[in-house]
């Protein structure tokens, strides 16, 4: 049997404050926001931001009580060093960049490129989000 990952959620620093910036960027990888799912889980004490799709949905969320005041820092143990996601084709990168670039955030090497230490293809932009944490969007040239 083949297990796909189905959902992954991070946890950022200020829920309110990312979600403007998460229905831009998942809105420009393809997510549709008006599937976009708002609630919050008492067990959990924790507000949760969902976007949905057919294949793989990716939420945020808010990080609990005593956490609220730290930084986000992916190289923490157990953080989320970054997020990848695979566009179609080099003009698919390019497409998206001019697209993050409106989003006001941080981009890492100014512009897509090709990362020849990853492979002789490998076209990619990275950036980050509010809090810092990292994403790329990538075309290796399979």
């Amino acid at each position: 049997m083949k297990y796909r990952i189905h959902h992954t959620q991070i946890t950022v620093k200020d829920i309110d404050h990312s979600e403007e910036f998460y229905d831009s960027l998942m809105s420009a990888l393809g997510y549709d926001i008006a599937k976009k799912y708002k609630g919050y889980l008492d067990y959990a004490d924790m507000k949760v931001i969902e976007y949905l799709s057919d294949g793989f949905d990716f939420g945020i969320c808010s990080p609990k009580s005593e956490f609220k005041k730290e930084n986000v820092d992916s190289r923490k143990p157990g953080a989320l060093q970054h997020m990848a996601f695979r566009a179609d084709s080099r003009n698919a990168v390019d497409e998206i960049f001019d697209k993050i670039k409106c989003l006001g955030v941080n981009i890492l090497h100014n512009e897509p490129r090709v990362y020849t230490k990853l492979s002789p293809d490998y076209y990619a932009v990275f950036f980050e989000d509010p809090d810092g944490i990292r994403w790329e969007v990538f075309h290796d040239g399979v």
